[in-house]
C-alpha cells in the first residue's frame, strides 16, 4: 500500500504506507499512528489527564513538550533528520507531525523503494521517541536521588524541590499553587530552611522579577520576605522560582467558608481580629511606600501560625505611586473580604454590616478601621461605653452647647444629644438574669442617657448582677467567651442602640 496505489473504489491512496510486517512490527506502526494523531504521552497530553509535570522538552530543554515540538520543531529532531536525510531519499521538505510532508517526499522515491522509505521514516521517528524516554528516565532518576536543584542565585543559595507534587494552599476556589522545598545558603550551602516554592514560566518571567523586587523593596513586618529567587538551571532554565517562608494557610481559608476561627457568637474572633489588624497595617505601610494591593483577595495574604501568635502578611501588591484612587480601592476590597467572611459563617450582623459599608463607601480607612466595634474584643466594647458615659458627663451634661470650631464634631455631638434624650424602650431587651437580680433597678425613663448610664453601671459592677446559680456554672464571672455571653446578648437584643453608642465613640475619637 504505497502512496501511488489505489483503494477498491479506484481513488488514489494519499496515505503513506506503514511498511510490511517483515520490515517493521505492529508496535512501531501503532506508535506512528499515535504520532500522526498527536496522541503520544507527551507532557502536554499528560497534563490534560491531571499529571503535574514540567512541560520542558527533554531532548533540547527548550520549549513545551508536545508531539508537534518533539517530532517537528525540536532542534535535536531536526539535527537527526538532517543526518539521515540523504539515506532516506533526499527529503525535500522538513518533517512534521501531519502527513503532507510524507506524501510529498514519496513522490521523489522510486516505487520499488517506497517500503524501505516508509519503514525508515517510522523507525527514525520511533528512535527519537526512545531517546526522549531515555533522557526523561535519567532526569527522573536524578530527581529522586538528590532532589531537583532548580535555581542557583549568585552561587550563594540554592532552591531545591523536595516534593515534585504540586501543592495547593487556600480554599478550593481561592488558592495558590506551590512546591514543597528548601533553600540552601551560607558557606558551602550547609544551612537550609524549609520553603514554599512558586514557579513562573518564561511568559511570566518579567512579572516574577517585578514581584521579587517589590517584596525586597518594601520594609514592613506585614509583607512576606522572600528567602531566595532565581532562574532555573538545566532543564528548568525556562522557569523562574521564588522561595518564601512556608505559610500555615491563606486568608481565604478564613473568608471563603465556615471556620470557627473566624466567627464565634456572631462576632469576629480575637484571632481573626488580629489577622485583620495585620492586613490594615500592611495596607497603610504599602500606601506610605507608594504601593497598593491591586484587587486584594484572600489568596494574597499568607497566615503564619506560631505557638501563641498568628500573623498575616501580604505577598501580592503593585506600584501605585501617587495614585490615591488606586490606594482607596484597597479599603473597598478589605470590606468585601470581611463581608464574605461574615456571610459564609452566617454572622452578617448589623455591626459587621456597618463596618463593611463604611469600608466600601470609603468613609473609613487607616488605623481608624481597627477602632470600629466589629473589630474590638468584648472588653474593649465595654470600655467604650464607660468612656462614652464619662465624655457625656464632662463635655455634654455639665456645660452648655458651645461650638468647638469643628463643624463635623459639633454635628456628631448634636446627634449624641438627640440620642441621649430619645425614648428608646430598651429595658425589656435586657438579659433576664440581669433584670431579675436584686441589685437591678428599673430605669424611670428609657432614654439613650439612661441606657448608657445603666450599661456603665452593669460593666463596672458586673459581679454584683450575676446570680449565684450563674456564678457556680461559669468559670469566668465576666461571662466573656461563653455562649451566649453578655456582649452577645446586648448586641443581638439591642442591636441598633448598642451599635449607635459604639459609633459615637468611633466618630468622636474617644479614648478609654
Amino acid at each position: 500500500m504505497g502512496c501511488g496505489r489505489k483503494h477498491r473504489s479506484g481513488a488514489p491512496n494519499t496515505r503513506p504506507s506503514c511498511g510490511s510486517r517483515d520490515i517493521i512490527g505492529e508496535r512501531c506502526k501503532f506508535f506512528m499512528f499515535c504520532v500522526m494523531k498527536s496522541a503520544c504521552l507527551t507532557a502536554d497530553n499528560l497534563q490534560r489527564r491531571g499529571w503535574h509535570l514540567a512541560p520542558i522538552c527533554h531532548l533540547c530543554s527548550n520549549g513545551g513538550e508536545s508531539c508537534h515540538h518533539i517530532f517537528s520543531s525540536c532542534s535535536f529532531t531536526q539535527e537527526v533528520w538532517g543526518l539521515v536525510r540523504g539515506r532516506l531519499g533526499h527529503l525535500q521538505t522538513t518533517p512534521s507531525v501531519d502527513l503532507s510532508w510524507w506524501c510529498d517526499a514519496c513522490k521523489f522515491i522510486a516505487k520499488k523503494e517506497r517500503k524501505v522509505f516508509d519503514a525508515g521514516v517510522i523507525l527514525v521517528t520511533w528512535l527519537i521517541w526512545k531517546e526522549r524516554n531515555a533522557r526523561y528516565n535519567m532526569d527522573t532518576m536524578s530527581d529522586n536521588t538528590s532532589h531537583n536543584i532548580l535555581s542557583q542565585v549568585n552561587g550563594s543559595s540554592q532552591i531545591v524541590i523536595t516534593d515534585s507534587k504540586v501543592q495547593k494552599l487556600g480554599s478550593s476556589a481561592n488558592y495558590v499553587k506551590y512546591y514543597k522545598g528548601t533553600v540552601k545558603f551560607g558557606k558551602g550551602l550547609r544551612i537550609q530552611t524549609k520553603a514554599s516554592v512558586l514557579a513562573f514560566t518564561s511568559c511570566d518571567g518579567e512579572a516574577a522579577d517585578a514581584l521579587y523586587v517589590r517584596l525586597v523593596a518594601v520594609n514592613s513586618p506585614f509583607t512576606v520576605k522572600p528567602l531566595s529567587y532565581g532562574r532555573g538551571i538545566r532543564r528548568y532554565r525556562e522557569y523562574t522560582f521564588l522561595a518564601v517562608p512556608p505559610p500555615s494557610c491563606l486568608l481565604s481559608n478564613y473568608t471563603d467558608g465556615f471556620n470557627d476561627k473566624t466567627v464565634s457568637m456572631k462576632r469576629f474572633t480575637e484571632e481573626f481580629i488580629k489577622i485583620t489588624g495585620d492586613i490594615v497595617r500592611a495596607i497603610i505601610t504599602l500606601h506610605c511606600q507608594g504601593y497598593w494591593c491591586s484587587g486584594l483577595k484572600g489568596k494574597h495574604v499568607c497566615i503564619y501560625k506560631m505557638e501563641k501568635c498568628t500573623d498575616a502578611k501580604i505577598w501580592s501588591f503593585c506600584f501605585a505611586g501617587g495614585n490615591e484612587a488606586k490606594k482607596s480601592e484597597d479599603w473597598v476590597d478589605l470590606g468585601k473580604l470581611l463581608e464574605l467572611a461574615a456571610k459564609r459563617n452566617d454572622s452578617y450582623t448589623a455591626e459587621i454590616e456597618d463596618l463593611c459599608k463604611k469600608l466600601k463607601n470609603k468613609t473609613l480607612r487607616g488605623m481608624k478601621v481597627l477602632k470600629h466595634s466589629a473589630l474590638l474584643n468584648v472588653r474593649e466594647k465595654f470600655e467604650n461605653i464607660i468612656a462614652l458615659n464619662l465624655f457625656i458627663l464632662v463635655h455634654v451634661k455639665s456645660q452648655p452647647q458651645v461650638p468647638s470650631g469643628d463643624p463635623e464634631k459639633d454635628k456628631i455631638i448634636s446627634e449624641l444629644v438627640k440620642f441621649m434624650n430619645a425614648s428608646l424602650q430598651w429595658a425589656k431587651a435586657m438579659p433576664h438574669w440581669i433584670t431579675q437580680s436584686s441589685n437591678y433597678q428599673a430605669p424611670t425613663t428609657e432614654t439613650g442617657l439612661s441606657f448608657i448610664d445603666g450599661l456603665r453601671d452593669l460593666f463596672e459592677h458586673e459581679n454584683e448582677y450575676i446570680p449565684e446559680k450563674v456564678k457556680q456554672s461559669q468559670s469566668k464571672i465576666q461571662l466573656v467567651g461563653r455562649d451566649p455571653d453578655l456582649e452577645c446578648q446586648l448586641r443581638l437584643n439591642l442591636e441598633k442602640i448598642f451599635l449607635q453608642a459604639q459609633n459615637f465613640v468611633l466618630e468622636l475619637d474617644i479614648e478609654y
